[in-house]
């Protein structure tokens, strides 16, 4: 006890030299070394050179050791206990955490070891920029496993305001698994808690927040007071790449020579000075203002301070403008500068600047003649989808009434979104790059003309979109990659925004402008500047009839995906993009799907990992809804994407699997999957997804075998008749709304059929009513045993075939009505998730009074077996 209180006091005495570490120090360990420097400085020092001296030999044998990190670990551990202090000349700790990481970062093993994560994460206390590390870390896949790593990084982005990223860092280690992942779900719990402004469960005491240390699984909360006085004085500049970008937008899309970071010292070296010799060196004098006439060469010492306004010129000369109209009644602005060339801008200034504390930007400018003005008519002709959207801006003073419309108007603004307003904005600054690059040698006295003409008068008119030529069905994702995503004005009060929903440059576009871009994602493999050309070779070696794979063929293995090498069994499926096939993993065994397209693309695995992102902390029977991806392989000709495999085909194989019997399905199993169905479609549309290409084919069968499935559908059963379930696939035209502004309406230029929206089939704009659509045909396959056929009454859109009288019509006829007429209003389309759910309801109520009377559960494990059957002889 007497010992005990003996180190506290010691401790106590010393403790303004003891950094405080993460982890802590060991207090015997720290007051026997204070204890000892304070004795005999010389022999203490003597001691740290030699044990200092025995590190460094092990460290020069470190190949012959097993784990040479260990080494590392406690030669850092030996330096904090005996130079409490921290980094400083002697202690050298910050070399020393260098040299550790250093050595370490290109060794796999050591990647995701937490003892060498530990030594970055405690590196970063002396960085300027923790930032960079973080990244770097992700760049060289440090810590990627590992909870630690996402909480360290997702805590810095909190206390630097950045909780939306800090979100998405969470969210990214909990799709890697990071481990433990039960820790890290803990701490995205507990990070939602405070962002959001729940209370937590957690009793925390109040002394916890006084003792936090910068890390550790709790945030510490600072006041604007303290974070402002925390702040330092001079704030250095940082690119960020654009004030609206995301950080990790800015970070994860570095260029390649920002994947060396270099040391502390070699990244602040602008702060420094190089030593050199002071001998023969000049201090340059300011020669003071009275003494500059004076024929004397000497000078003084000092200067005295001036303030450099007081000897300016009090009259400078001041730049005039004026405003001529031409005879054509085209406004500009002569604006001269004395001492540069006199400017011709081709608009009135006067109205940007109407006083001098007054400026409006063209947008207003446009407004306010839109309020003043509504009487113009935009265009004529039949058909209005044919009509050129422009708003003439008269950039004068005078009346709108007084307008000649007989001649030209200068100029002319069509109102554009973001996307589109960002490719204008380029074109200004090309136009202005040009203007700059202008001989010097022009005289002063000649007019330079500024054209904003190729700025402000671009039109953009609708055109009807061009169809491709025919192609087989079912219909493909075949793109083209020719027209402009937009195809007529964007949004207005009045007129929603209209995209095309498979421009690939788009879609390029969106996905270099991730905010996580897909490098970082699990399982995405970057071989964009490798050419395969393997999707020929399968084709060759695919039986036409069987669609079996040649066995045998050197061809049928893939070893060029990763370390894993597959082998192709059979051909799934094709369409315009490429195919699908099923292969088998090599050392397990697995099957799963292997998608291949060319040209490659990148958007169906970006959109199925921002479907599983979305859906953490959901039950799993609702990702289940959606085909789960595995990795992607992205060449520069093809792409390899590898999904789940569902072994027991799909809706359209049940469909015809009944109808070689010479039957439909039973309407109560037509019921329970319309219920999942219903399900799986509002999960999307929650989460602000669209498939784009519902269809009998895409949905495969998830009958997931189970023992307790009972004879009745019931609230307490249904999460076991969840497991009787449909799965989602082919993403390839899926959309993710969130990239895009609300209200916004897409055009495809795919070829159509009687399974697209009629929207699509007469070349109009659709939203929801695609995934509307496509379910209701799926239904209508389902009862019917056919595609659907739809007919137009008074405005309506009807089904060719009547419903059966002895079927649930009051459930189907408003369940169609809802997905085949979802709005009266074309302007405004929101997802009528309520109306869904109100349907689904309805649906499950009846289940529940019925499954047992209609056989529901026989009917089910009947067709399970039949499929796994099928499924047994065509795979084998």
């Amino acid at each position: 006890m007497h010992k005990g209180v003996s180190d506290a006091s010691l401790l106590e005495s010393a403790k303004e030299n003891i950094v405080p570490l993460p982890g802590g120090h060991f207090a015997s360990k720290l007051a026997a070394s204070v204890k000892q420097s304070s004795r005999s400085l010389l022999q203490f020092k003597d001691n740290l050179r030699k044990d200092r001296e025995a590190f460094e030999d092990e460290l020069r044998n470190t190949d012959e050791l097993d784990d040479p990190l260990q080494v590392y670990v406690d030669y850092i551990q030996w330096t904090h206990t005996n130079y409490p202090q921290g980094n400083n000349s002697d202690s050298g700790l910050l070399n020393l955490l260098e040299r550790c990481t250093s050595c370490f970062r290109d060794v796999a093993h050591y990647k995701n070891d937490p003892r060498y994560l530990k030594v970055w994460l405690e590196y970063t206390n002396y960085s300027d920029a923790p930032r960079d590390i973080f990244v770097y870390l992700a760049r060289k896949d440090i810590g990627s496993q590992l909870a630690l790593y996402y909480e360290e990084f997702a805590n810095y982005l909190e206390l630097n305001g950045k909780e939306a990223d800090a979100r998405n860092i969470y969210e990214l280690g909990i799709e890697n698994n990071a481990r433990p992942i039960v820790r890290l779900e803990r701490s995205f719990h507990r990070f939602k808690q405070r962002v959001e402004g729940a209370p937590s469960h957690e009793a925390v005491p109040a002394i916890r927040n006084a003792l936090a240390l910068k890390r550790g699984d709790a945030v510490a909360t600072i006041d604007k007071d303290e974070s402002t006085r925390k702040k330092p004085k001079l704030k250095v500049f940082q690119d960020e790449s654009g004030p609206n970008q995301s950080i990790l937008h800015s970070i994860f899309n570095g260029s390649s020579d920002s994947n060396e970071l270099g040391t502390i010292k070699s990244r602040i070296k602008e702060n420094s000075i190089q030593p050199k010799p002071w001998s023969g060196e000049i201090i340059k004098q300011k020669v003071p203002l009275e003494r500059q006439s004076s024929s004397s060469g000497s000078s003084t010492k000092f200067h005295v301070y001036r303030d450099p306004s007081a000897t300016a010129p009090q009259d400078e000369p001041k730049a005039c403008q004026k405003t001529e109209t031409a005879s054509d009644g085209s406004v500009h602005t002569i604006i001269n500068v004395p001492g540069k060339r006199t400017e011709k801008v081709w608009l009135n200034v006067d109205l940007l600047y109407p006083s001098i504390n007054e400026e409006f930007c063209l947008e207003e400018i446009l407004a306010m003649q839109r309020r003043s003005s509504r009487k113009r008519t935009v265009g004529s002709g039949a058909n209005e989808s044919n009509h050129t959207h422009t708003v003439v801006v008269p950039l004068r003073d005078e009346d709108d009434s007084t307008i000649k419309h007989d001649r030209p108007q200068s100029p002319t603004i069509t109102m554009f979104s973001r996307m589109a307003n960002n490719e204008v904005i380029n074109m200004f600054n090309d136009a202005a790059q040009n203007l700059n690059s202008d001989d010097e040698s022009v005289r002063e006295d000649e007019v330079t003309t500024t054209n904003y003409e190729g700025f402000v008068t671009e039109t953009i008119h609708n055109q009807p979109i061009p169809q491709l030529e025919s192609i087989e069905t079912p219909p493909t994702d075949k793109e083209s990659n020719h027209s402009s995503p937009f195809v007529e004005r964007p949004s207005t009060d009045e007129f929603p925004q209209v995209v095309n929903a498979v421009d690939l440059s788009l879609r390029a576009q969106l996905l270099s402008a991730l905010s996580i871009p897909l490098l970082v994602y699990p399982g995405y493999n970057n071989f964009s500047d490798r050419t395969i050309s393997k999707m020929q070779l399968f084709k060759e070696i695919t039986n036409k009839h069987t669609k079996s794979i040649s066995k045998g063929s050197q061809s049928a293995m893939i070893d060029f995906c990763g370390d894993e090498i597959y082998c192709l069994r059979l051909e799934l499926g094709k369409g315009g993009y490429g195919y699908v096939y099923l292969i088998e993993m090599g050392r397990t065994g697995e099957l799963k799907a292997l998608k291949v397209e060319s040209p490659a693309s990148e958007w169906e695995f970006y959109i199925l990992n921002q479907v599983y992102r979305r859906l953490i902390g959901q039950d799993k029977t609702i990702s289940s809804l959606i085909v789960k991806p595995d990795s992607l392989y992205h060449f520069k000709d093809e792409s390899y994407l590898i999904i789940d495999f569902h072994s027991q085909g799909t809706v359209l194989d049940i469909i015809n699997h009944y109808k070689n019997k010479g039957l439909t399905l039973e309407e109560v199993l037509c019921i329970l999957l319309t219920i999942e169905l219903l399900k799986a479609v509002e999960t999307l549309h929650n989460i602000g997804i669209l498939h784009g290409d519902l269809k009998a084919d895409n949905c495969m069968i998830n009958f997931t075998e189970s023992d307790e499935l009972s004879e009745t559908y019931s609230a307490e059963t249904i999460s076991t008749w969840s497991k009787k379930s449909i799965t989602l696939i082919d993403f390839g035209r899926a959309i993710d709304l969130t990239l895009f502004p609300p209200n916004t309406h897409f055009v495809s230029n795919w070829k159509t059929d009687e399974q697209d929206c009629p929207q699509m089939n007469e070349n109009k704009s659709w939203c929801y009513e695609a995934d509307y659509y496509g379910l209701a045909s799926i239904i209508h396959s389902m009862l019917f045993g056919n595609y659907i056929k739809i007919k137009k009454e008074k405005g309506s859109v009807k089904l060719e075939n009547n419903l059966k009288r002895y079927w649930q019509l009051e459930l189907w006829i408003p369940l169609f009505e809802l997905l085949l007429n979802p709005y009266k209003d074309d302007s405004h389309k929101k997802s009528l998730l309520l109306e869904l759910k109100a349907c689904r309801v309805s649906f499950e109520d009846w289940l529940i009074q019925n499954s047992k009377s209609k056989n529901l559960r026989s009917v089910v494990l009947g067709l399970e077996h039949d499929l796994n059957m099928t499924n047994r002889t065509r795979v084998g």
